[in-house]
């Protein structure tokens, strides 16, 4: 069997059709993805260099901060940002008190409360509730709403929502919500930290 190439205009027309061919699938290959690997590249960079910028920017702000900080140090905490009890044990025990309080008044349900371990923040003392609790999610919403706006200061952290998977949830399904509420009371002076 011989295959014999056409020659002539016909012959010319091929030979310039496979070379746009090759040309096309080398663009395909080679060029097009070494090119989108550029672009990446260089707006990688672009995000670095505004990041670094940025960064910049806010350290050239430290000094400043650095100096309100001390100067408000020397001031003392708010007078209602602190827990009151001159002991732990108190101050947990007025902390846990509190939030049943405030549970009971939004109708929520506290399933347990644990009592975390205290630990020494520079001058103060923090103390913290591992709480679980079943609230519908409006209520849910009022606790913690009430736990964020209260006096002395509480912090809400490590909030996990557990609800059951079902495929026509009813609105009012009770969620099952666990959190830690934390609060800080001022550190004894004396070296039992107690």
């Amino acid at each position: 069997m011989d295959l014999a190439l056409p020659g002539g205009r016909p012959g010319k027309l091929l030979a310039v059709a496979l070379v746009l061919l090759v040309l096309a699938l080398i663009w395909v290959v080679v060029a097009g993805p070494l090119m989108r690997l550029y672009a990446d590249r260089a707006e990688t960079l672009e995000q670095q260099r505004n990041i670094a910028h940025r960064m910049e920017l806010l350290a050239a702000t430290l000094p400043e901060l650095q100096a309100r900080a001390e100067a408000e140090a020397g001031s003392g905490p708010a007078p209602n940002a602190l827990i009151s009890g001159n002991t732990d044990a108190i101050a947990g025990a007025t902390l846990q008190q509190r939030v049943q309080d405030m549970a009971s008044r939004v109708g929520a349900n506290l399933t347990s409360t644990e009592t975390l371990p205290v630990t020494q923040v520079g001058a103060y003392r923090r103390i913290g509730l591992r709480i679980t609790c079943n609230a519908q999610w409006p209520v849910l919403i009022r606790l913690l709403q009430a736990v964020d706006g209260a006096t002395p200061r509480m912090l809400i952290d490590n909030l996990r929502v557990h609800g059951r998977r079902l495929s026509l949830q009813p609105a009012d399904l009770p969620l099952e919500a666990e959190f830690t509420v934390v609060s800080f009371r001022a550190a004894a002076p004396s070296a039992d930290g107690g």
